[in-house]
């Protein structure tokens, strides 16, 4: 028995739309939930093979265990920190462009990601349009565009270069500073969107139902055809209802063919061109998707990618050291805190590392080194990995924790030999290895400083 499945660009959809609403108590209108997720900051050791050479994450157990006790930060990512993600295509003239076909799959990818047809682009103005014709495979010499807020009931644009563009959305420019980069920019989840348009189709921004006609591309002019001897009837059929179309006729060709009314509810259509002059002449007519072209953004531009960012300023109010370099970053989904037990944390940033305050004394830990409690390091009953020490407050800062400190004790530097006696320590809120990691990346390091900004911009493909 032979057996062939597909998984959908649906299927991607539906992963972009869970992260997109996770941090939302609220999903409208059918149920709720909360995710947490938070940006973590991890290991302050240097790359075996040099600060350009940094390794391939892994994911096996032993890696991700090792990497989570070496995160010393976990920031929270707010809902206004992700969002969907499309390709970026700026316009350029000179370009052919593809066209949309609604029996293509319009969203395919190539071996880097990419798509192979690339039918929509942003103009120099951030609006976004799809392709709905290229002049039969025609360089694009005319950039889309429309005066803000005037544009047309069916927001088609038609340029003189034979190209159809229908408008999609304008890109918000606080959204612009904060998703758009050289390679991707936000296309909005909100516009129109519902999960099913046909339950409830006053929501709709057309009456487009399952689908509609927004325009009829001729493939082949035909010769012959005189409008003063005989009239050119455009006849759409299909399992629609209420197309209509009239051709312009110039030189003997059908030079275009322009919709007079869309119709609605059509999967597919057909377009025959009838007269008793001329012949040869073909059309397509392809239907848009369910609720018309606009209405859902996210699912008609192929999305499959959401970007989440997060910045670190300074010490963030004394949670992260500045006088440090680090080297791995990541997202982890819904960790856990002694406080929120059973449930996710919910704070807006976590200090992860362990703090021991030591007696006054002479000589200074050392970043990177390892301290600990006992005869030796091999030996210790405690040991931890610093990632930064104030002198001025005797407070050490460490991760990656073996053990339990004693206070009264003495603490050792390994490589500096300092010794100080521990008079207390706290342990994180934030249990160490809760939450899921569905991020991490090794880069060259990154120093910290007490004025400094790091933002990173993340993107999970799906």
């Amino acid at each position: 028995m032979a057996i062939q499945t597909l998984l959908t660009n649906l299927s991607k959809l539906y992963n972009v739309e869970n992260m997109y609403y996770g941090p939302s108590s609220v999903v409208p209108p059918y149920y709720t939930r909360s995710d947490s997720f938070y940006c973590f900051l991890a290991s302050v050791d240097p790359w075996v093979d040099g600060d350009e050479n940094p390794p391939i994450p892994r994911q096996d157990q032993q890696y991700v265990k090792q990497l989570m006790k070496n995160v010393f930060v976990m920031k929270k990512i707010q809902s206004g920190d992700i969002s969907p993600v499309i390709q970026r295509i700026d316009w350029t003239s000179g370009t052919v462009y593809e066209y949309y076909q609604d029996n293509i799959n319009m969203s395919a990818l190539d071996n880097q990601g990419f798509l192979v047809n690339e039918f929509y682009v942003k103009n120099k103005y951030d609006q976004v349009f799809k392709c709905l014709w290229n002049a039969g495979g025609f360089e694009s010499t005319v950039e889309p565009y429309f005066e803000p807020g005037s544009y047309q009931t069916n927001n088609l644009f038609f340029g003189s270069d034979g190209y159809k563009w229908k408008y999609i959305y304008t890109i918000d420019n606080g959204l612009k500073v904060k998703f758009m980069d050289r390679s991707w920019m936000p296309v909005p989840i909100g516009i129109g969107y519902i999960p099913n348009p046909l339950l409830n189709p006053n929501n709709l921004k057309t009456p487009a139902g399952i689908g509609n006609i927004d325009v009829v591309n001729v493939t082949e002019g035909g010769e012959g055809y005189d409008t003063s001897k005989a009239t050119v009837t455009i006849s759409i059929t299909g399992d629609g209802s209420g197309a209509a179309a009239s051709a312009i006729v110039a030189n003997g060709m059908i030079q275009d063919i322009v919709i007079t009314n869309p119709g609605t509810n059509y999967s597919y259509a057909n377009v025959s061109i009838i007269s008793d002059l001329g012949s040869g002449a073909k059309a397509i007519a392809p239907a848009s998707p369910v609720g018309g072209h606009g209405l859902d953004p996210v699912s008609e531009l192929g999305c499959s990618n959401v970007m989440l960012t997060c910045q670190f300023d300074g010490s963030e109010n004394e949670y992260i050291p500045t006088d440090i370099t680090y080297y791995q970053l990541g997202i982890v989904i819904n960790p856990i805190s002694k406080s929120s037990s059973p449930y996710p944390a919910n704070g807006a940033i976590y200090k992860t590392s362990t703090n021991l305050v030591v007696a006054p004394g002479f000589g200074a830990y050392v970043s990177d080194e390892f301290i600990y409690q006992g005869s030796s390091l091999e030996n210790s009953t405690f040991s931890a990995k610093i990632v930064s020490f104030d002198p001025a407050s005797d407070v050490i800062s460490t991760i990656n924790t073996q053990g339990t400190p004693t206070q009264n004790d003495p603490i050792f530097g390994n490589s500096s030999r300092t010794a100080r006696t521990l008079l207390s320590f706290n342990v994180p809120d934030l249990l160490t290895q809760s939450g899921y990691p569905v991020f991490i990346e090794n880069r060259s390091g990154i120093q910290r400083s007490s004025d400094g900004i790091e933002q990173f911009k993340v993107v999970l493909s799906y």
